[in-house]
């Protein structure tokens, strides 16, 4: 029996039994689920709150659970024997789990102080009041058994001091409908119920039965993504943390207790075991925060030197998911560190967050990664990606709710994840400082140029290596290999359903006699396959047993388990995507002049406005935690690598997904259907963080479908940096035509007046010359800005043009009621206002583009 994996299991399901309790009936009622033998143990799991009744009931679930599934474990090799009693030993899985809250063994006290780690309070300072009728929750009764009616609220309500009131029902993760976001809770019937809870877990029951058992490593992983499918949407404690969900309390409680677990084995001195307490001599550091960016995204995927960039734009975009999803699995599965996706705090547009052990071996197999990353990086890329990777070792103060690091104490923990930002950042402007000390020559020393190298004309690299792009092109436009390999890897998305990971130095026989593709970062290779491919009985993969290399996610479907997939020990998992289909004709990808029509082409960027002031700021330090942050963290990718899949499934045919991750979307698009994929995402994200005043800026810019992506991608960038400026900084505007536009306030006046235009030319004949002289009248305004700053005299010269024009206007169309009406409206209230004015061009020219169509 290893240990370490009972420590890190009983940590992961310490609290599973408190879905199991809402689900169930009352510990009184003789009906529920629990066993006589199980009910027996209840003195020795619970301690008694201040009522004098069993606090923490849930342990006699949790206990009740393990014991249900004894039968799973038994299949896993070596975890436990065929005749095991779990009462033989303390330092069992279940007893690690159950009796967390009243330890009799250092272990159990480990799990304990990782519970607390996790949730950021001392458990033993608040009993649970399991009878109690009351809440802090916006007032409302919710009756006797509150815990089994109080919903996940969101972990948006509280942030910058908000007062939100949304909350989640009980449901299964999924991304292909709006189940999965929250609504307003006003009264107990708002909330959740044991019926639901019951619901959910007899689907969980049946899935948990499911999970591979050939080794401990494959039921671990295939696990958490059971319980991330499931707990996702349960709240972790309906006392003090019900914006935190029970997936990121567990997953957060795993990783910190196997981090406890590694550092004690290699520093046992430094902890003090006393009163069945385990406690940290003052000054040490067991965990260290690692993180991880991968720089150089954005110009990486469209700065690309040729028309020909369409057919590998897309594939870059996901080759980068891969690369990074390779580092990590690269971290994780390294001999000296065998961590586990549960020690994944955050991964997420080209950055991720993990707890490690601060222990020398992890430290350095750290510092010797880094140093091959950087190496492998430079000879795929040549400089244009980079990756940055630091930690900081810190302690967690349970009294004072704060962590220690390096010099500081008693810190919030947004301070810690700021410290290692900026470790990060420093990294970035010393950029292969190592690579070009270590091999100066190879870098500075003047190569001659073969007479076979060829130039790449997506990335502009000149290399021998070259090669052509398609064979069937006349002009015969020559790449580098890996660029032709993420072309490739482009056109195969629309037909993939999953990805298979298998770490080998060399590529696998099976899999390449069937794979659709091959993506080799790091040692890891990624297969991808569509869906009969796997399960059909004859597919190669299940010749794969190596038991910690092989790994099977499904793409944007957490239905992980429900299809009967033929391999052997083998993980299984699901993993979120953002845009993986994209705009089809005749069964490929559109071009770009294809995507724009006979129109303009769309470039739109967009990110969540002071979204690095939320994690270090915006949450109140009553509710900090890292289970806390951990549930931040996947909302924000949830909704950003899952759920946008969704809304883009209404412009399937003008719109692609470029790259969404983190709080990132990069998108390209028919010009007026990419307005308004910019207006539905802005819109259900206003739905889903349950507030308007945490917003999301865009930039939005139109050119002809010839012109070069990466000065569009530019334009793009730097419209939405121009947004970020609106109101003094207040944000939440789109910059579109060069104006920033209020999202709150000022888009829907702009678009009600641009279907106004294009209603009264298409049906009224209105003449398309108003347009033109509002555009033209609004420029004035522009520079009497600029004249304003240089303290000139302004023209004021359009005003009195406005009502004079407007004026003859009207008596060319007195006999058109409609019209009439309309011009009255601009001239003696709309252009009134200097900001009206400003608006009401960029309606004119919105209804100008349009209507050029």
């Amino acid at each position: 029996m290893e240990i370490r994996e009972h420590v890190y299991l009983a940590a992961l399901l310490h609290d599973i039994g408190k879905f199991y309790q809402r689900a169930d009936k009352l510990f009184s009622d003789k009906t529920n689920e629990l066993s006589e033998n199980v009910k027996k143990n209840a003195d020795y799991l619970c301690p008694l709150n201040k009522e004098g009744n069993f606090g923490y009931q849930h342990a006699v679930w949790t206990l009740q659970f393990l014991t249900d599934v004894i039968g799973v474990f038994k299949k896993i090799p070596d975890f436990i024997t065929n005749n095991f009693d779990y009462n033989e030993s303390k330092d069992n899985v279940f007893q690690l789990a159950a009796y967390h809250h009243k330890p009799s063994s250092e272990l159990q006290a480990l799990i304990s102080i990782a519970d607390w780690w996790s949730a950021g309070i001392d458990r033993r300072q608040s009993l649970e009041k399991d009878i109690d009728n009351t809440t802090n929750n916006n007032s409302i009764n919710w009756g006797s058994q509150r815990y089994k009616s109080i919903p996940l609220y969101s972990v948006f309500n509280g942030i910058n001091n908000g007062k939100g009131i949304s909350a989640f029902d009980l449901s299964v993760l999924t991304i292909e409908n709006k189940s999965c976001f929250p609504h307003d809770i006003r009264q107990k019937t708002d909330g959740v119920s044991q019926e639901k809870y019951a619901k959910l877990w007899e689907s969980f029951r049946n899935e948990f039965d499911k999970l591979p058992t050939d080794t401990f490593e494959v039921f671990a992983e295939s696990l958490l993504y059971l319980l991330k499918k499931y707990t996702w949407c349960i709240p972790s404690n309906t006392t003090d943390m019900s914006d935190v969900s029970l997936f990121d309390h567990l997953k957060t409680t795993a990783a910190f207790a196997d981090c406890f677990y590694m550092y004690k084995i290699e520093k046992p001195d430094d902890f003090i075991y006393e009163n069945n307490r385990l406690i940290l001599k003052e000054g040490v550091k067991p965990v260290i925060l690692l993180g991880g960016d991968l720089s150089g995204i954005q110009k990486f995927i469209y700065n690309i030197a040729s028309r020909k960039a369409s057919v590998s734009l897309k594939g870059r975009s996901f080759y980068l998911q891969l690369l990074i999803d390779s580092i990590i699995q690269r971290i994780i599965q390294h001999e000296n560190i065998k961590a586990t996706h549960a020690h994944i705090v955050y991964s997420s547009g080209g950055k991720f967050y993990m707890l490690l052990p601060n222990t020398d071996k992890v430290k350095n197999a750290i510092a010797e990664l880094k140093s091959e990353l950087e190496k492998e990086l430079w000879k795929q890329h040549y400089g244009q990606l980079l990756i940055n990777i630091d930690y900081v070792a810190f302690s967690y103060n349970i009294h004072y709710k704060g962590v220690d690091f390096e010099d500081q104490t008693n810190q919030d923990i947004g301070l810690l994840w700021k410290n290692l930002a900026d470790k990060l950042v420093n990294q970035k402007n010393k950029k292969f400082k190592k690579l070009l000390i270590d091999n100066y020559d190879e870098f500075f020393e003047v190569n001659e140029v073969s007479y076979d190298t060829k130039v790449c004309a997506v990335t502009g690299i000149e290399s021998v290596n070259c090669k052509c792009l398609d064979k069937n092109d006349d002009e015969k436009t020559f790449v580098l290999p890996i660029v032709k390999e993420q072309a490739e890897l482009g056109n195969t998305l629309k037909d993939i359903d999953y990805i298979v990971t298998y770490r080998s130095n060399t590529e696998n026989k099976y899999m390449k006699n069937r794979v659709k593709i091959d993506v080799s970062t790091f040692g890891i290779h990624s297969y991808l396959f569509d869906q009969l491919e796997l399960t059909d009985d004859d597919a190669d993969f299940k010749k794969i047993t190596s038991a910690d290399t092989c790994m099977i996610k499904r793409i944007n479907n957490t239905d992980y388990l429900g299809i009967p997939l033929k391999g052997n020990s083998c993980s299984y998992g699901f993993s979120f995507y953002g845009g993986n289909k994209q705009a089809q004709i005749e069964n490929r990808d559109k071009t770009f002049e294809e995507l724009a029509g006979n129109g303009y082409l769309g470039i739109l960027k967009m990110d969540v406005d002071n979204l690095g002031s939320i994690f270090i700021n915006g949450m109140p330090p009553k509710d900090q935690s890292f289970s806390a942050y951990s549930t931040l963290s996947f909302m924000l990718d949830y909704f950003f690598s899952g759920y946008l899949n969704t809304i883009r499934n209404n412009y399937n045919n003008d719109v692609n997904i470029l790259y969404s991750g983190g709080d990132d979307v990069f998108a390209i698009g028919k010009w007026d259907k990419l307005i308004l994929f910019a207006k539905d995402i802005r819109k259900n994200f206003e739905d889903f963080v349950g507030r308007n005043d945490i917003s999301i800026s865009a930039g939005i810019v139109f050119v002809g479908n010839k012109f070069p992506i990466a000065k569009a991608a530019e334009l793009a960038g730097e419209a939405e940096h121009a947004a970020k400026k609106f109101d003094n900084g207040k944000k939440n505007s789109i910059n579109i035509f060069g104006e920033n536009v209020s999202w709150e306030n000022e888009f829907e006046y702009v678009e009600n007046y641009k279907k106004q235009f294009v209603e009264h030319v298409e049906n009224n004949n209105m003449s398309k010359s108003i347009l033109h002289k509002i555009m033209t009248y609004a420029m004035i305004i522009k520079d009497n800005a600029i004249k304003r700053q240089h303290k000139e005299s302004e023209d004021n010269s359009y005003i009195w043009n406005t009502v004079y024009y407007l004026t003859r206007f009207l008596k060319r169309y007195e006999n058109n009621k409609n019209v009439a009406a309309f011009c009255k409206d601009l001239r003696d209230n709309q252009l009134l206002k200097t900001r009206n004015y400003e608006l009401m061009a960029v309606a004119a020219r919105w209804a100008e583009l349009e209507l050029k169509e």
